[in-house]
């Protein structure tokens, strides 16, 4: 007998098996980081990306370093709670 899934999950499972979820997370963070940040955050960041549940930033503003450095807990927090998951375990600042 075989087993039903529903849509949803077929494409979870699909994404899943070529590996893209890791890039449509990254790419929502990308497309969502304003909402997420704010507008001065996201004007001053130059490059943005996920790789093995670590978030890359390179930042243009020598002060905002700094301060988002003092905040990087709470930025893991803030990212995982609107993605609706654990992505993110830590941040690297550039």
């Amino acid at each position: 007998m075989s087993e039903e899934k529903s849509l949803k999950d077929l494409i979870f499972s699909m994404m899943d098996s070529y590996h893209l979820s890791d890039k449509l997370v990254e790419t929502r963070v990308r497309n969502e980081w304003e909402v997420l940040m704010g507008k001065t955050i996201a004007k001053n960041t130059s490059r943005l990306s996920i790789h093995k549940k670590t978030l890359y930033l390179e930042l243009s503003s020598a002060p905002l370093k700094n301060d988002l450095y003092y905040h990087e807990q709470t930025i893991v927090e803030k990212v995982n709670q609107y993605i609706g998951q654990q992505v993110i375990h830590q941040i690297k600042i550039k």
